[in-house]
């Protein structure tokens, strides 16, 4: 029995008598969580002053050279469970540089935690969402990683921790 079994009639345009999209509930079962929010910044030095210095955020990891993406990344944490990537571009083939030409710093992208990275991809792409970056790379505990778009083009990241998904590997 679920939460809103027993309530019925239509609210927002969801009917509460009628499933949840089939597409949805395999996401739901792959353990998808947040897992962080990347910025973008012109330094990771200069970023940690103000993130560390002044917010007092604690900085989780020294800052790691991601040469599939041409970027460095540092993590900071919050609070618990609210991390922060700082992603500072590296060479001309950085994915940053326009978000820091367009907006000087800011949102880079949004990252979940998946069970299964294959699964959730598959998942993902029946509804429209399309993969165009996958690596693999151990750092903090984590082991593949993927960028994908969403239908309106909004960027995010799906990660998998190592020893995760490895029977569908």
């Amino acid at each position: 029995m679920t939460e809103l079994e027993g309530f019925y009639g239509e609210f927002g345009g969801l009917r509460l008598d009628d499933p949840p999209p089939v597409s949805a509930l395999p996401l739901q079962t792959l353990g998808m969580r947040f897992h962080h929010v990347g910025v973008a910044v012109p330094s990771i030095e200069k970023a940690l002053d103000y993130y560390v210095g002044l917010f007092g955020f604690q900085q989780i990891s020294p800052p790691i050279d991601v040469p599939p993406e041409h970027v460095r990344v540092c993590f900071v944490r919050a609070d618990p469970g609210v991390m922060i990537e700082l992603v500072e571009g590296v060479g001309e083939q950085n994915p940053v540089e326009a978000i820091l030409e367009r907006t000087g710093a800011g949102t880079y992208h949004i990252c979940y935690q998946v069970d299964d990275i294959d699964a959730a991809i598959r998942i993902l792409r029946r509804n429209k969402c399309l993969p165009f970056k996958r690596f693999e790379m151990r750092t903090n505990g984590l082991r593949r990683f993927a960028f994908l778009l969403t239908p309106d083009r909004q960027l995010f990241e799906l990660c998998e921790a190592e020893g995760d998904g490895e029977a569908s590997s």
